[in-house]
């Protein structure tokens, strides 16, 4: 099942609750089917659930705790505020000795998309590479650590057709799970009008046009960069009328062109 079938199913399951109870005796079902969960991404789901519940009725310090127990936001907070209290302080050794000692699964993804962060920045991409790959490896619906990677290819390492095979990987992966797709597809735009692969860039925008989005395709907004980067005259005129009105339909214009 990918996340946006749980997601419409728990959903729905909610709904369900919503229409049957309410107040205190809906909030307590959410809770028991949370200490039941064992499934990282319903266990993340239903906890998200519950602190929209808590917040439809008016208590926001219930939801920052609800908020609080999700094992991934536990550790970017121990992130933030270890990077705030020593900000001079050298990261990595601090995360390699966590993930030594780390077990959870979701808090592992977390450690090692950081550690993968932190040896890009110090330009040992042969390091960050296999992290990136590790992340997806243990998780091989999760098309992010291929976005990523591929970003890391093309923007830092100045190897656009490498970036490429990458990002089609992650993108077979992104339309499968029917998530992160726009922003895949994105990343493959920006490398073919590198590449001034045009008819690529076009293909791109056909496919973000005809995505369809239900409860749970998480993804990003609409962008435009890379179709405000082509040359005037290389892709077709309907083509890019029709992502010009795509875009503008969420608020993005034409950036002027000379």
């Amino acid at each position: 099942m990918t996340f946006p079938e749980t997601y419409d199913e728990l959903a729905k399951w909610r709904d369900g609750l919503r229409r049957a109870q309410s107040g205190p005796d809906l909030i307590h079902a959410l809770e028991v089917a949370i200490e039941r969960e064992f499934d990282p991404d319903r266990w993340r789901i239903l906890n998200a659930f519950l602190a929209q519940e808590h917040i439809a009725h008016g208590n926001q310090a219930a939801a920052d705790a609800t908020r609080y127990n999700d094992p991934i936001e536990e550790v970017r907070r121990w992130h933030d505020e270890w990077r705030a209290a020593n900000p001079e302080a050298d990261f990595l050794p601090v995360l390699q000795e966590r993930l030594r000692n780390e077990s959870h699964p979701m808090k592992l993804r977390e450690l090692r998309f950081w550690t993968a962060e932190e040896y890009r920045n110090r330009g040992d991409y042969a390091a960050s590479t296999g992290f990136y790959r590790d992340v997806f490896s243990d998780d091989p619906s999760e098309p992010m650590p291929l976005i990523i990677l591929s970003g890391q290819k093309f923007q830092d390492e100045q190897q656009p057709e490498e970036a490429m095979r990458i990002i089609n990987e992650a993108i077979e992966v992104a339309i499968r799970e029917g998530t992160y797709r726009r922003l895949a597809l994105g990343m493959k735009a920006r490398i073919s009008l590198h590449l001034k692969d045009y008819p690529a860039v076009e293909d791109v925008l056909r496919q973000i046009i005809d995505l369809k989005f239900g409860r749970g395709n998480v993804d990003i907004g609409r962008e435009r960069d890379f179709f405000d980067g082509l040359p005037p005259g290389s892709i077709d005129p309907a083509v890019a009328r029709q992502y010009d009105e795509y875009c503008r339909a969420r608020g993005k214009p034409a950036e002027p062109k000379d």
